[in-house]
């Protein structure tokens, strides 16, 4: 089987996998006690008819399956509306997604900047006290609460050495991003996606020159992204090593020691047959980023997808749900594509 049809085989799986998931995500949220509409009315402005139009619109007056249609449907033509806020729900997500996908790769970045580099060193240095720190290393980030790291490393990097910066999200001027958001009338073609790419508020700025604001950007992320880089990094570690060292104890890596390749390219050997598992880890970690850190936003006060998504959860925020919920499947699904493509790269036998 090619490439190509492997990869056709899996975007195939697409549509049941987000329907499943969004179908699973709505029974629950129906599934808890309580009326939502009085939430979203608010008790001070509670009155029966307000009441009323509320439940007709978002059709609580009709069994569940009709309810779960409608609020499908309105997602898929794009006229879901936030029912609190009273904005369009796609609104709100485009607002905040851009910087949870800041905090994405920053948090990415320092999870493979710690994490592979001690896990190739763990395995070079098999049971000695360095291999021994890793393995400690992994446990306590497997181990200890998000929570307790994330206001330790407030408290040294913010209260005691005020190295970093924790309020707001630094934002290009609003000429660069009048600029941006008018690329695809100005330019064909690739003008979308360009634009899509400049929502991001440092890689708009990067593209508009304006270093100071992605300098400013990073200050103000690396905390949280060092604390998603340590709290995750330990594990990858492991994973790299023990991968590692499988792969370096194969009969094809005796056989390359035997023909007396040098040591540099047996262990290029061996580190790309260790990449698939890692690369399977590294890839989940990465949607889980996307889709939103709800700790780290809610304790570093970062206004992205993780904190709306515990806003419309504490207040039955149905229609905010299901479309970040939406989101957040049409990015594992993109993301566990795009592993599966590293995979056939990597190894060409799983294509088959």
């Amino acid at each position: 089987m090619g490439l190509a049809r492997f990869v056709a085989r899996r975007i195939a799986t697409f549509i049941p996998t987000i329907i499943g998931v969004l179908f699973v995500t709505y029974i629950i949220a129906y599934s808890i006690p309580g009326d939502p509409t009085r939430a979203w009315v608010g008790e001070k402005l509670l009155n029966p008819e307000a009441l009323q139009r509320v439940r007709e619109k978002y059709k609580f007056n009709a069994p569940w399956y009709e309810q779960f249609a409608f609020f499908v449907s309105q997602l898929l033509s794009g006229n879901l509306e936030d029912p609190i806020r009273n904005r369009n729900v796609f609104d709100e997500i485009f607002e905040r997604f851009p910087i949870t996908v800041e905090l994405a790769i920053v948090g990415f970045t320092f999870l493979v900047a710690i994490g592979i580099p001690l896990g190739v060193l763990a395995a070079i240095k098999k049971d000695t006290a360095v291999d021994f720190f890793v393995r400690v290393f992994a446990l306590v980030g497997s181990s200890l609460p998000a929570f307790v790291l994330y206001y330790y490393l407030i408290l040294i990097l913010f209260v005691y050495t005020s190295t970093t910066q924790l309020a707001g999200i630094p934002m290009p001027s609003a000429s660069c991003r009048s600029a941006i958001a008018s690329l695809p009338q100005t330019i064909p073609y690739i003008g979308n996606f360009l634009s899509a790419i400049g929502s991001v508020p440092m890689f708009g700025a990067l593209m508009c020159g304006e270093l100071e604001v992605v300098g400013e950007t990073f200050r103000r992320l690396y905390l949280p992204g060092l604390a998603l880089g340590l709290l995750n990094g330990g594990f990858i570690a492991r994973i790299v090593r023990n991968s590692l060292l499988d792969a370096l104890s194969s009969e094809y890596i005796l056989y390359a020691k035997a023909r007396g390749l040098s040591k540099l390219r047996v262990w290029g050997h061996a580190f790309k047959n260790a990449l698939i598992p890692v690369v399977t880890v590294l890839g989940i970690n990465f949607g889980g980023l996307l889709s939103g850190a709800v700790i780290a936003e809610r304790v570093f006060n970062i206004p992205g997808m993780g904190r709306l998504m515990y806003e419309a959860i504490t207040r039955a925020n149905f229609p905010i749900i299901i479309a970040s919920t939406f989101l957040f499947a049409i990015i594992y699904v993109t993301v566990n594509l795009v592993v599966d493509i590293l995979y056939a790269v990597i190894d060409p036998r799983i294509r088959y």
